[in-house]
């Protein structure tokens, strides 16, 4: 299908996301977030409304009355009553003399800030586009997780919660909704929503920044480093990767920036109140609620990012500890924590004292923590396992800290990178050291924020290079890569933030402006014309494009289950609420037997004749300005001992094999799991042979009854229809 039937399907997902996720709060809520600051607005809109879907679908199901319409009653009646209660409650907003002079006085305030603001907004659509651009030139889920959650999605569509297994269902439960509310179809809400919902996690990075600079342009020099600039670590590719993927984790990853915000904020500043003529501290304020929000909606997602929101906040906590520990703090606070943690686990813990079990992938997490996995790959990776065997068993400070740079700075970012990030480490403790002197205090006002972010990073170096060195791996699967890289990118920028906020004192802030926006220019410019322009990243492929089209052109053309799509299990989720799906294998099997039928009318077979390599890491090509091609070997070098069946190619280019006569009379080899009938690429081969085959067979038994609905040098999908109660016989051997 063309392009614009794709960009109408991610504008649809956009439409409906941008009003569920802002508009519908920003109604609702109007009464409280009126006088509320931006950052207030934003951050209560992205929290709140998660844990408001998660907790209403998910309560609705325990009690059995989970329904779309009962959901799309629920929120557009909620929303339509505000609307009400706004406009009759307040009629002189709607006067044009003063809409006239409200947009006056917002406008001077966007001029002031246009340049800021102009950036931020720049960066925020980059970013959209390069994370969204792989679901353009691939129409298919680009990972395989996201076949079980939209199994899960679906089973709420049925009315079961946790269909799975107890499992955090915030991102399935926000799903829904949108599926309910506006009717965007669940294929398309995966295959597109984390491309837009990427910009929540850069705007959250970007506001916790703007708490740890001093300059208010470094941030968004941070952004643009973490956006533009090229990485030499498989690990990080894989992390960039997943931010594409609409997942559970990679969903929730904003939270951990917004829960350490606001606790920053609650503990640094606070709320002060007048009581009997005397100022006093208020110990709960609009900070704590947006952190049991932030923290509450982590939960509600994935567990995994409420432990990098620990990290991330342990490492602002430990600076502030004498206040943590004031009794006037600590009991709001664990009190808040308490509360946030029962918001998000009370309809867990409905589901499993009903007798719903823990998903299996809660017992994958816990197993993985050992590590173990994690070095057997480092292990197949080198061509000296003794060595790094003799490495991980012995566990002493000097070794401990040799492996923290070889096995996670240089790592990660090779020798150069490690060096640079260890010089800059090395001045900006340096610096924050020599401006606790008295005679240097305007320097303590520049530097307050480094300390924090110097002891995230190497927190998560450590993280990430604690199952090479012996210990446990808390974060599996370098998780914390992306935004430990956006942290780690802001450290590089402290020199930055240094001069600038020097420059303060010399330069009119007009000046400094235009240099920080031309520095922006600059690092986009040099980090192109040095060759360290960050590449395209990649999909794991599991059809070809025409497979999709052709499906969604059945879906569009014919009534619902009226038909029935043979083929590989990529289509089951993709045809399941309007057709029915055959498994491919079952089909070539059964095909054996007399008698074997397919009730549907209208009967579609896909034949792949040149069948894929299943889940092959395929690498995007793309205009020169948004990426350059360049990852497929740095990835593949070390991610093709985790995964010796399948393999990596360089777009156009497609890794796939022939069918042929001498295939198709092959035995067809069984496996207790018909899934690796499609995984292994030569019995895939085999079984798209032998479908072909029986293809010609039946066409010449029934000559013109089989017509081919779509044909190219890779793919075809043959058809043919049939009379209800009439349907063929077809068992050919």
């Amino acid at each position: 299908m063309e392009t614009w039937y794709w960009g109408v399907e991610y504008g649809k997902v956009m439409l409906g996301y941008v009003f569920f996720m802002f508009l519908w709060p920003s109604v609702v809520f109007n009464g409280h977030l009126k006088e509320k600051s931006k950052t207030y607005r934003f951050s209560f809109c992205v929290t709140v409304q998660v844990i408001l879907s998660n907790t209403f679908v998910l309560v609705m199901g325990l009690f059995h009355i989970l329904q779309p319409r009962v959901i799309a009653v629920l929120f557009y009646g909620s929303f339509i009553l505000a609307l009400i209660r706004i406009i009759l409650q307040r009629p002189a907003a709607f006067r044009p003399k003063e809409i006239r002079w409200a947009v006056r006085i917002q406008m001077e305030r966007l001029r002031a800030r246009m340049g800021e603001y102009g950036l931020l907004i720049l960066l925020l659509l980059f970013g959209i586009i390069y994370f969204s651009y792989g679901a353009f030139q691939i129409h298919s889920y680009g990972f395989g997780d996201l076949y079980a959650h939209h199994a899960w999605i679906y089973g709420l569509k049925e009315g079961k919660i946790f269909a799975d297994g107890v499992y955090p269902e915030a991102m399935h439960c926000f799903i829904y909704c949108l599926n309910s509310l506006f009717g965007v179809r669940i294929y398309s809400c995966l295959l597109f929503l984390q491309g837009i919902h990427v910009a929540v996690l850069l705007l959250a990075g970007y506001l916790l920044m703007r708490e740890i600079f001093h300059w208010r342009y470094t941030p968004l020099l941070a952004l643009t480093l973490f956006l533009t600039l090229d990485v030499c670590s498989a690990d990080l590719v894989y992390g960039m990767f997943r931010l594409q993927i609409t997942l559970p984790l990679e969903f929730g990853l904003y939270t951990q920036f917004l829960c350490a915000l606001f606790l920053l904020r609650y503990l640094k500043y606070g709320t002060w109140t007048r009581r009997n003529g005397r100022i006093s501290k208020y110990f709960w304020d609009n900070n704590l609620f947006l952190f049991v929000m932030s923290l509450a909606a982590s939960v509600s997602i994935h567990f995994y990012t409420t432990i990098m929101a620990f990290v991330l906040c342990l490492s602002f906590a430990v600076f502030m500890w004498k206040r943590l520990f004031m009794r006037e703090y600590l009991i709001p606070l664990a009190v808040s924590v308490l509360c946030a943690c029962t918001i998000a686990v009370f309809p867990m813990a409905g589901a499993l004292a009903s007798g719903t079990p823990f998903n299996y992938s809660i017992n994958w997490a816990v197993n993985s923590m050992d590590g173990e996995e994690t070095r057997e790959l480092e292990e197949k990776n080198s061509s000296d396992e003794p060595a790094r065997k003799e490495q991980a068993v012995q566990i002493v400070p000097v070794k401990a800290l040799t492996g923290v740079y070889s096995k996670g700075y240089s790592a990660l970012y090779g020798t150069f990178g490690a060096n640079i990030i260890l010089l800059v480490t090395g001045a900006a403790i340096a610096l924050c050291v020599f401006s606790r002197k008295k005679s240097f205090d305007w320097l303590s006002k520049i530097s307050a924020g480094y300390p924090p972010l110097l002891l995230f990073t190497f927190l998560f170096v450590l993280l990430y290079a604690a199952p090479y060195i012996g210990f446990p791996e808390i974060i599996s699967d370098s998780r914390f890569c992306s935004v430990g890289h956006m942290m780690m990118m802001a450290l590089v920028m402290i020199p930055a933030d240094v001069m600038f906020s020097l420059l303060i004192r010399f330069c009119r802030d007009g000046v400094l402006q235009a240099a920080s926006l031309l520095s922006a220019v600059g690092i986009y410019g040099l980090a192109m014309l040095t060759g360290h322009f960050h590449g395209y990243l990649f999909y794991e492929l599991s059809r070809y494009n025409a497979a999709v089209d052709v499906t969604e052109l059945i879906m569009e053309k014919f009534p619902k289950k009226s038909y029935v799509v043979v083929s590989p299990t990529d289509e089951l989720y993709h045809v399941i609420e309007s057709g029915w799906h055959e498994e491919l294998v079952t089909f070539v099997e059964r095909s054996r037997e007399d008698g074997y039928t397919l009730a549907a009318e209208h009967v579609f077979i896909y034949v792949e004749k040149k069948p894929l390599q299943y889940a092959q890491a395929y690498f995007f090509d793309g205009p020169s300005w948004l990426a350059q091609t360049k990852y497929k070997e740095l990835y593949w070098d070390k991610y093709s001992k985790k995964y010796p069946n399948t393999g990596a190619s360089q777009a156009p280019e497609i890794n796939a094999s022939e069918i042929s006569e001498e295939e198709a009379k092959k035995d067809l080899v069984k496996f207790d799991d018909p899934w690796y009938s499609y995984i292994m690429h030569s019995t895939r081969t085999n079984l798209e042979a032998k479908a072909y085959d029986w293809c010609q067979k039946f066409s010449e038994l029934h000559p013109g009854k089989l017509n081919t609905y779509y044909e190219d040098d890779d793919f075809v999908c043959y058809y043919f229809s049939q009379g209800e109660g009439m349907q063929y016989n077809l068992g050919l051997e």
